[in-house]
């Protein structure tokens, strides 16, 4: 018989279940996340084959000063020039929904789903988004140079990895910021940019309420002076580069430790300083609870992740086995709701149709939900609280989505059976008589992918 913890393990861990999901984990559900707490899983991403950051920057730089040369050289005119800038960023967002739709598809068939669960926990984590154009190109190059190499690794150097990361740099103005009293800020006038400082005291380490100050925002942003990205090839070839003519010098003070000046070292210590900050341990902890548990996550829950955070150093994989292991993660099945990505994935891992989906069909679905991959609207990332997600408008776009999905595989399922595959071990008496009296096999399944159960996980 399937359980409700495997429907908990294969749709709140992972990504949703698919047929047979339920037969294979329900004896121990547990263990079958323990499994694929596994580096084998890792070892080939989605866009494995993508061009490199270092390439991507290299071909809009290049873009870029073609277009400024043309407009110098008054060849065309501004309109014209406009217009081609307008087709390279074009170009850009059709790069982009073929990569958010391979991505996808390699997530909706993994066989690990845990791990890319885990992934995109911590892309939200550090967010960058698309909504600042010229990050368009690197979004998804960041999730998979930065965050999935290190999610069975150190909190520390996935904290190290997205900040050096150009995604970053770009995103949260790094790289425009320049200490005041540098050589460039003496020559140029320029100063300094304090939102990468901030983001990640805020929403990357200690929080909100981490016990930091204005004051150690501002010196935070002296320190990360000269972080930035490699748009000339000097670096080590990951994108990045620290540019000591932009370096504010002399010491800083930072959380009441002094940072003597060491050009890039300082950054670096601060960051280590922050991974082993007990707010860090405490404030990550509560954002794995929260998407793990329950939008208001249990405080013994919290203080037990924040526990195993600070005992093993911001090992990750140890953190992952003390989230297995809380009761308190197998009590509701349906205590968290999907997100419209959530709702996506499901669907596909249900109906197995991911290979066979188009770049289009793809991100159509995304944009009936509202959620393009990498465009949360803030640095604070997309919100994992059901309160968000679920208004009046919102649930009319989820049952539009559920009818959308059903015409298009209605011919290859019965809706009954695919209610077991997927809900069968938490669907109501209520969904189960909507399901198979329903008058047709398209309206079943599509009474299906909208029911509370299938909405949640």
């Amino acid at each position: 018989m399937a359980t409700p913890q495997a429907f908990i393990a294969a749709t709140r861990f992972g990504l949703g279940a698919k047929r047979d999901d339920f037969a294979l984990l329900s004896s121990d559900p547990r263990g079958w996340l323990e499994v694929q707490l596994d580096a084998r899983y890792l070892a080939a991403p989605p866009l494995a084959d993508a061009r490199s950051t270092m390439e991507t920057i290299r071909l809009w730089r290049e873009k870029k000063m073609e277009m400024r040369e043309e407009k110098r050289a008054a060849k065309e005119s501004p309109e014209q020039i406009q217009e081609k800038l307008k087709g390279a960023l074009m170009e850009l967002r059709q790069d982009y929904i073929a990569q958010v739709a391979a991505r996808t598809r390699a997530m909706a068939n993994a066989p690990a789903p845990f791990i890319e669960r885990l992934v995109q926990f911590w892309s939200n984590h550090f967010t960058v988004s698309t909504t600042k154009k010229q990050d368009t190109a690197l979004a998804i190059l960041f999730e998979r140079d930065a965050i999935r190499p290190h999610v069975l690794g150190n909190f520390h150097d996935m904290l190290r990895a997205s900040t050096r990361h150009p995604a970053m740099q770009v995103y949260l103005d790094n790289a425009r910021s320049i200490g005041p009293d540098s050589p460039a800020g003496r020559f140029k006038g320029k100063g300094l940019n304090e939102n990468l400082a901030r983001e990640i005291l805020e929403l990357h380490t200690l929080g909100v309420q981490g016990g930091y100050t204005q004051k150690d925002v501002t010196e935070f942003a002296k320190i990360l002076t000269g972080w930035t990205v490699d748009a000339d090839g000097r670096g080590d070839g990951s994108g990045f580069f620290f540019a000591r003519l932009l370096h504010q010098p002399g010491s800083k003070t930072l959380l009441g430790d002094t940072y003597r000046e060491d050009g890039v070292h300082e950054g670096e210590r601060a960051l280590s300083a922050f991974a082993s900050h007990p707010s860090t341990a405490k404030f990550v902890a509560t954002k794995l609870a929260r998407h793990f548990i329950a939008d208001d996550p249990p405080p013994g829950a919290v203080d037990r992740l924040a526990a195993a955070f600070r005992r093993y150093n911001g090992d990750l994989v140890a953190v992952y086995r003390t989230l297995i292991s809380l009761d308190e993660a197998w009590q509701n099945p349906l205590a968290k709701v999907k997100t419209p990505n959530d709702l996506i994935l499901s669907i596909l891992r249900a109906t197995g149709v991911a290979a066979e989906t188009d770049d289009k069909t793809i991100a159509r679905a995304y944009r009936m939900l509202n959620q393009l991959p990498f465009s949360a609207p803030s640095p604070a990332g997309w919100s994992d609280k059901g309160k968000d997600w679920i208004g009046a408008e919102a649930l009319l776009q989820r049952i539009d989505l559920a009818r959308f999905a059903a015409r298009g595989v209605h011919p290859r399922f019965n809706p009954a059976t695919l209610l077991e595959d997927t809900i069968g071990p938490v669907a109501s008496p209520e969904t189960r008589f909507a399901v198979t009296r329903a008058g047709s096999a398209e309206e079943g399944i599509a009474l299906l992918f909208a029911s509370p159960e299938f909405q949640r996980r």
